[in-house]
């Protein structure tokens, strides 16, 4: 895949991970018991995996909120492609901000190699001899 096409999902995956997170903020704001930590390891076990549904549900509301600005070209549309999104922007900004730094650096890279094989061509065809030019005078 092409460094340039993958940095745009992962870029387009961080801003729905933003969002999405902003969303349960918002949700925990509103029920106190999401936002309270609690002593008993049961309840506390309970409240992490609503935390973790609320997390998807919210993703996944985020992906089909932003389906009609997202080309169709990276992600398809439709209920599959809005869940996997949804799915995946659930991960978390902090992961997809790593990812992205990744392949921005991956990116880089191939550029940088790139550049080095022109430069490479360009000094081989600068070291080759001069062609000798025969006189026309006749």
């Amino acid at each position: 895949m092409d460094t340039t096409k993958l940095a745009t999902i992962v870029s387009l995956l961080v801003a729905l991970s933003v969002a999405s997170e902003r969303l349960v903020e918002i949700i925990k704001g509103l029920i106190p018991a999401l936002n309270q930590e609690n002593t008993d390891p049961t309840k506390e076990g309970w409240r992490k995996a609503g935390l973790q549904v609320l997390a998807v549900a919210a993703g996944i509301t985020t992906a089909f909120l932003a389906s009609p600005v997202i080309p169709d070209i990276f992600i398809p549309k439709g209920v599959t492609g809005n869940l996997a999104l949804g799915l995946l922007a659930s991960g978390g900004s902090g992961f997809w901000n790593s990812v992205l730094s990744y392949v921005t650096k991956a990116k880089d890279v191939k550029t940088a190699e790139a550049d080095n094989k022109k430069l490479d061509t360009q000094a081989k065809k600068a070291a080759l001899p001069a062609p000798v030019q025969q006189d026309q005078g006749m």
